[in-house]
């Protein structure tokens, strides 16, 4: 990790750079989650649960249990959507484009504790236990105005994120019972069939 401190931006305070670098030593994790999401389309907030699964270099399974079930995975540049109730399954590989697999990806960077890649895609504000990162990309602009970061833990762990979108609109994101490097089943960032 001597590497890490050259690749950042000049202004990420010291104490940012040694969060992240811890963070950046969790192999992978497991989580449950409550989503609750603000629009103005909604008359009340729209909440749901689930599980989370994380993998380095980039395996992610997200799987809403309540109230109607989903899962989207993501392995790489395969993603994929499963909706039991509905008999709906959709995988698309996006290493055709780029652009797309990017995005994909930088909505989910705060998983990954790779502060040289958040630094890279966002402007960051550290303000302990938070960290507010802001797109540099105007396509990720016109989908996210920001995300707020809660860190916390030990090792320190992003415990709960804002995504705030254009409009106003945001998505709050807690994560509990959070399992550090599990045992994770095989399929575990696979659709089922």
């Amino acid at each position: 990790m001597l590497f890490l401190p050259l690749l950042l931006a000049s202004d990420v305070p010291a104490e940012a750079t040694a969060v992240w670098a811890r963070m950046a030593e969790v192999k992978s994790l497991e989580a449950d989650f409550t989503q609750v999401r603000h629009s103005s389309l909604l008359a009340r907030p729209f909440s749901s649960t689930g599980t989370l699964r994380f993998e380095r270099p980039g395996r992610l399974a997200w799987a809403v249990e309540e109230p109607a079930r989903s899962t989207f995975v993501m392995d790489g540049t395969v993603v994929g959507m499963w909706y039991p109730d509905l008999a709906v399954r959709e995988e698309i590989d996006l290493s055709g484009t780029p652009e797309a697999a990017g995005l994909v990806q930088g909505m989910m960077v705060w998983l990954g504790g790779d502060l040289a890649q958040v630094t890279q895609q966002y402007e960051m504000t550290w303000s302990p236990p938070t960290a507010t990162l802001t797109p540099k990309d105007e396509t990720m602009r016109s989908m996210v105005d920001h995300m707020v970061l809660t860190v916390g833990g030990e090792p320190p762990l992003v415990t709960g994120v804002v995504i705030v979108e254009p409009d106003g609109d945001k998505v709050e994101i807690t994560l509990e019972n959070i399992r550090i490097d599990p045992a994770l089943p095989p399929d575990a960032f696979t659709l089922p069939e």
